[in-house]
Parts: C-alpha cells; sequence; structure tokens
C-alpha cells in the first residue's frame, strides 16, 4: 500500500490543508506506508516536516484537474489494487473525483459537502456538525464522519503535563494567519486585561513575523513563539487559547484545554451549529463583545474547566489511526 496525498501548502491559502493530511500521514508512516505529498508548493517548513517522518513532497504547478497536476499523476504509476489517493483542496470538483478513481482508492477530507457527488471510496469530515443523511444520496463512499476522526497529530496527544503553569492567554490563528489576527486579538485583550500574559504562536508561513515581534517590544506581557517545534508544548500551562475554527480546535481539545473559538471563514460555518468550544462568530470583523468575553472567562476558572473538560471528552485524539486503519483494511 502507498498512500498519496494532493493538498496545497502556501502563506497565501495556509497550512490548515497540509497539517490536516500530515496527521493521516504520520500515522501511515509508523504503519511503513511509503507516503508522497503533492502540493502547488514546497516550502522550508514543509520540507522539514516530511523529513521527519520519511515522507517525499512533489511540486505541482498547477490547481486539481491542470495540466500539471495529470502530468504529475501520471507520473506515479497509481495502482488502485494497492494505492490510496488522498485528496483535501476546495479546488476538487466531481469530474476530478471521477476521473481518480479508475486509478487508485480515492479518499476525501471534505468540510463543506459542497459537491453535488462524490466518486470516492472514503469520505472523512471530522465536524462535530458532519452527519450521514447529508452524503448518502450522494455518493457510496464509506464515511467517516465526526469527531472521532478528528485529524490530530501526534504531538498534541504526547505533550508534558509537568509543563502546564498555568497564567497566559495562548492566541494561535494557524500556521499562516492571512488576516492578521494573531495581533489585532493582542491588542484587544492588552486593553481589556492588561496584565494577563499573552503567548502568540505564529506559525512557519506567517508573513507578518516582524508585525508580530515589534508588537512583542511594544505592549506589556505579549510574548511571541515563532514556528515552535512543537506547537502542543508551547501551549501547555494555557488558562485560555484564542483559535479559528478548524483542525487547531481538535488538538486543542485533545489536549484538554479551554478555548474560545473564531469563524472567520465561510468554509468554517459548521461550527456555528456544533463544537466542542464556545464560537463566536467573526466573519464580519472581531466582534465588540469579543473582549468582555474573554474576560469573562478568565474570572469564572470553574467554567473553563467545564468547557475544557466537555472538549476533551469528544475529542479523544485517535482520528488518524482509525483512518489509516480503514484504509487498510478497504
Amino acid at each position: 500500500m502507498r498512500l498519496l496525498i494532493r493538498t496545497e501548502a502556501s502563506p497565501q491559502i495556509g497550512m490548515g490543508h497540509f497539517m490536516r493530511c500530515f496527521a493521516i500521514a504520520e500515522t501511515a508512516r509508523t504503519h511503513d506506508i511509503p507516503v508522497t505529498f503533492l502540493l502547488n508548493e514546497v516550502g522550508d517548513a514543509v520540507l522539514a516536516r516530511l523529513h521527519d517522518i520519511g515522507a517525499e513532497g512533489v511540486a505541482v504547478c498547477g490547481s486539481p484537474g491542470s495540466a500539471a497536476d495529470f502530468m504529475a499523476m501520471g507520473a506515479l504509476n497509481l495502482s488502485r489494487d494497492r494505492d490510496w489517493l488522498l485528496i483535501d483542496s476546495y479546488q476538487v470538483t466531481e469530474d476530478y473525483l471521477t476521473l481518480q478513481t479508475p486509478a487508485a482508492r480515492v479518499a476525501v477530507i471534505d468540510d463543506m459537502n459542497a459537491l453535488a457527488r462524490y466518486d470516492c471510496d472514503l469520505i472523512i469530515n471530522p465536524a462535530q456538525a458532519a452527519r450521514r443523511i447529508d452524503y448518502e444520496r450522494k455518493t457510496s463512499a464509506r464515511l467517516c464522519l465526526g469527531p472521532d476522526y478528528a485529524l490530530i497529530r501526534k504531538e498534541f496527544l504526547q505533550h508534558s503535563d509537568d509543563a502546564y503553569d498555568g497564567g497566559f492567554i495562548a492566541i494561535l490563528f494557524g500556521g499562516s494567519d492571512p488576516l492578521q489576527l494573531s495581533g489585532r486579538c493582542a491588542r484587544l485583550l492588552r486593553e481589556t486585561l492588561p496584565d494577563t500574559p499573552i503567548r502568540i504562536i505564529a506559525g512557519p508561513a506567517n508573513i507578518h513575523s516582524a508585525d508580530l515581534m515589534a508588537l512583542e517590544q511594544e505592549l506589556n506581557a505579549v510574548s511571541v513563539v515563532q514556528s515552535p517545534a512543537s506547537v502542543a508544548q508551547a501551549l501547555c500551562g494555557a488558562s485560555l487559547v484564542l483559535t479559528a475554527a478548524g483542525g487547531s480546535v481538535g488538538e486543542i481539545a485533545a489536549m484538554g484545554l479551554p478555548a474560545l473559538v473564531l469563524v472567520v471563514y465561510d468554509n468554517q460555518a459548521s461550527a456555528l451549529k456544533a463544537c466542542p468550544y464556545p464560537v463566536i462568530d467573526a466573519r464580519t470583523g472581531l466582534p465588540e463583545g469579543l473582549g468582555s468575553e474573554i474576560k469573562k472567562l478568565i474570572n469564572d476558572p470553574a467554567r473553563r474547566a467545564d468547557i475544557a473538560q466537555h472538549a476533551h471528552a469528544v475529542v479523544d485524539g485517535n482520528g488518524p489511526q482509525r483512518i489509516v486503519e480503514v484504509m487498510k483494511n478497504v
């Protein structure tokens, strides 16, 4: 069995698609399954991740369905008997999936259920709001739905509880944070909670690193952790995590930390219906009452403990293992 992963990563697109695919890839590698990523670009941050697990990366200078994409796929000599093609991209169309299925067993990571049909073998939607009935008329694929299939990287299961020291608010907005939410939220929190330490965790593709470092010098008790070797370790000790809806929600839940989740893009809207954490709609900008809501949470340790306990009960972190077992047995 081989696992080929077609997805995207860049400072403009972000690292979210790559990171959730990486959770499956690192588990596959523990089963000695060869893994190759096909990406729009293969930067240093991506290469370092792939090197750590012994996976390969191929740059494809074109979106799914382009000539470059089909040339890259053709060079892989795919076999439906031995290969899985995992696809995670909003550029994918119904016809694209249909064309891939004869060449390999196809798995799709899907969080919007936006296609009219899914000609594939496996659909993975780890959202708490994902429902079987929403897919049954569109596909005959096996369905891996809900938080049992949350795409949690191993680092969030191996963090050290000894590192919990408490007392700071963590701000985490993905690997690139193109909207510069980290800095904007830090300023808001400094006005609302002037003495509470703030830790900004900036991903490897963050294009606002210089601004964040200037912010660290400007604002009291604000620290910036850039491209940490372990995001989980950087989160340890957080009294509250402010993050965007997406893969980080499951990771934080797996660690048993309290969080407040912002929906900042339309493709995250399902979190408004179901999420293990309190959710605020921020698609039109940071809401006026955000600072006061965070202050209420910080001043209510019992509520934060309840939030963390509930979220941890929803996400156990074994989703990638379950998915790889399905792939091995289909």
